[in-house]
């Protein structure tokens, strides 16, 4: 083979190699655990589960009721989320997203992630998104926090308050971070909103306001590889308003994947340009 014609087939592979690479990076199947605290948040539960392919991406879903006791709630086949993880019976890193649904993590007195902690920062801190939906401020965990230790609240202090709902406005982050656009126009003020997190601090990146007492109605916490992002909707009587922003969310958290990959691509397509040039 003469030179001429290995060289366009040098660069005929690069280009099929380039393609192949850029389908892999964007499409992707992502696994989602879906945690309900409350029967109300089952609603919420259901209507994320229709998104099963967004912007090319796929979505699977496995949903688990979480309880401790005295839940006033209870989703039926509840289980106690902490003694699960211990015996392995479920692992938070076989999953790329874990979605708290409508006072998920714990309400009226009732902690339900005890025991879990550890195991979701390191989730988090290893690549994986936390979708936490509005959640009671009238409970603690162990340690007295209203939130739990299943964020980094020693690091990122944050506190919950009781509220209802309100206008919102978006942020300039917000706006840019396409969570109430992409790949739906979310009307932000027929969402009906709840309990919200308070007195954030640096780090916690404010993605929507509230318009009663300036406080979060949206935010994204990056930790490690990954992030929390939680908004303070009202998962009971807020549908069908807020169903755009589920698949918005489910999207969101899968550019901020496939962001890393498209990096790779880049340092690889950088590459083999250097190794052409030499």
């Amino acid at each position: 083979m003469d030179t001429k014609r290995a060289f366009v087939l040098l660069i005929y592979l690069m280009v099929c190699f380039t393609l192949l690479w850029n389908v892999l990076a964007w499409a992707k199947d992502f696994k989602v655990l879906i945690l309900n605290g409350a029967a109300d948040g089952m609603n919420e539960a259901s209507r994320l589960k229709s998104f099963t392919e967004v912007e090319g991406n796929t979505f699977t879903f496995d949903e688990i009721g979480i309880n401790w006791q005295g839940n006033t709630l209870p989703v039926p086949g509840s289980i106690v989320l902490g003694e699960a993880v211990e015996k392995g019976e479920v692992d938070f890193m076989q999953y790329d997203i874990i979605w708290f649904t409508w006072n998920g993590p714990g309400h009226d007195g009732d902690y339900f992630m005890e025991g879990t902690e550890e195991a979701m920062l390191e989730f988090v801190k290893a690549g994986g998104g936390v979708w936490v939906s509005a959640f009671d401020d009238n409970y603690r965990d162990q340690n007295g926090s209203q939130i739990g230790g299943w964020m980094p609240l020693d690091e990122f202090p944050a506190t919950i308050q009781n509220t209802a709902d309100s206008a919102v406005e978006i942020t300039a982050q917000g706006e840019a971070s396409g969570l109430f656009d992409t790949p739906n126009k979310v009307d932000v003020d027929a969402l009906l909103l709840d309990d919200n997190y308070a007195g954030l601090g640096d780090g916690y990146v404010i993605l929507a306001e509230r318009a009663d007492n300036g406080e979060p109605a949206a935010f994204q916490l990056p930790y490690g590889k990954g992030s929390y992002v939680g908004v303070c909707i009202d998962a009971r009587g807020t549908f069908p308003a807020a169903e755009p922003l589920l698949e918005n969310g489910l999207a969101y958290f899968a550019r901020l994947k496939i962001g890393m990959s498209i990096d790779t691509a880049g340092k690889l397509a950088a590459m083999w340009g250097e190794i052409k040039s030499e």
